[in-house]
C-alpha cells in the first residue's frame, strides 16, 4: 500500500484534489436533480437515488488514480456488502450525505471524502453542490470557498476558517430527522442555547467556520457520514469527541459510530 503524503504542501494538494472530485460528483447530483431522481430503498429502508450511485462512481474512479491501493470504504458499495479490509490508512466516501434532504428538494446535502490515518480523519473535502460551498482540510489547515453551483472554485478563493469562542447563547445544531430524548436532555443541560435543526454533515462545517457551536448526535451514524466533517472541524480548532470526552476513533470493524458531540470549543 502506498504511504500517506508527508509534506504539508502534498497534503494540501490532496485536500484540493478531494474537493475537485467532490465538485465533479456534485455536478452529476445537480444534473440528476434537474432531470428528476430515480429513488429506491436499501435493505435498511433508507432512500438511495441514481445521484448517490453515479456520484460514488465518479469519486471512486478518481480516488483509484489519486491513491492507488489505498482501501476505500464507500457508502453504496458498503450497502451492497463490499467492505474492504483496512489498515492504518484508508478512505471514507459518502457520495451524497443527506439523501432525504436531496429527495425532499432541500439544498443542504453534501459530498464527503476523507483520508483516515491511524484512526483519525486527517485530509478531507466536503462539498455542498446546491449551496455553492466547498470546504477542505489537511491536518491543522481548514478553508472554505463560495462559488457558483456548477463551477469548481480556484484555490485562491479559499479562505481559512476557524471555530469561534462560544457566545453567551450558543448555537446548537441537531439532526432534522433523527431526534431523540437523549439529545434533548443533552441540549437542555447546556443551558441558554439557540437550537437549529438541519440535515446532513453540513452541520460540522457550520461549526468549523464559526457559525454554530455544538452538534450532539446520539442516534446511529456510519463513519463515512462524519469523517470529512470531523477532519474539517478538527483542523479549524474544534473537536469531535465521545459524550465522555474521549477521542472519536475510526476503522471500527463494522464502521458504525457510537454517540458523539462535535464542539467548536470543547469543554475543558
Amino acid at each position: 500500500m502506498p504511504s500517506s503524503p508527508t509534506a504539508a504542501s502534498d497534503r494540501t494538494d490532496l485536500a484540493f484534489a478531494f474537493a475537485d472530485l467532490s465538485a465533479r460528483a456534485g455536478r452529476i447530483i445537480l444534473d440528476v436533480a434537474a432531470a428528476g431522481a430515480v429513488i429506491d430503498l436499501k435493505k435498511d429502508q433508507s432512500p438511495v437515488t441514481d445521484a448517490d450511485l453515479r456520484a460514488e462512481e465518479i469519486i471512486l474512479e478518481g480516488l483509484a488514480r489519486l491513491l492507488p491501493g489505498v482501501p476505500v470504504v464507500a457508502e453504496e458499495l458498503a450497502a451492497a456488502g463490499a467492505l474492504p479490509d483496512v489498515g492504518g490508512t484508508f478512505l471514507l466516501v459518502d457520495p451524497l450525505d443527506g439523501t432525504r434532504e436531496f429527495v425532499a428538494g432541500r439544498p443542504n446535502y453534501t459530498v464527503n471524502v476523507a483520508l483516515v490515518e491511524n484512526g483519525r480523519p486527517r485530509i478531507a473535502a466536503l462539498h455542498a453542490p446546491a449551496l455553492g460551498l466547498t470546504y477542505c482540510a489537511a491536518d491543522t489547515w481548514a478553508a472554505r470557498a463560495t462559488h457558483a453551483q456548477d463551477v469548481l472554485p480556484p484555490r485562491e478563493t479559499y479562505a481559512p476558517i476557524h471555530t469561534r469562542t462560544p457566545p453567551q447563547e450558543r448555537v446548537v445544531l441537531a439532526s432534522r430527522g433523527h431526534g431523540d430524548p437523549v439529545t434533548d436532555d443533552f441540549i437542555a443541560a447546556l443551558g441558554n442555547v439557540e437550537r437549529q435543526k438541519l440535515g446532513s454533515s453540513i452541520k460540522f462545517v457550520y461549526i468549523a467556520e464559526g457559525s454554530a457551536d455544538v452538534y450532539p448526535r446520539f442516534a446511529p451514524t456510519m463513519e463515512w457520514d462524519i469523517a470529512a466533517g470531523d477532519a474539517i472541524i478538527t483542523a479549524a480548532g474544534g473537536a469531535v469527541l465521545t459524550p465522555e470526552g474521549e477521542t472519536f476513533a475510526y476503522g471500527k470493524p463494522d464502521f458504525r459510530n457510537g454517540s458523539f458531540v462535535a464542539w467548536g470549543q470543547a469543554p475543558r
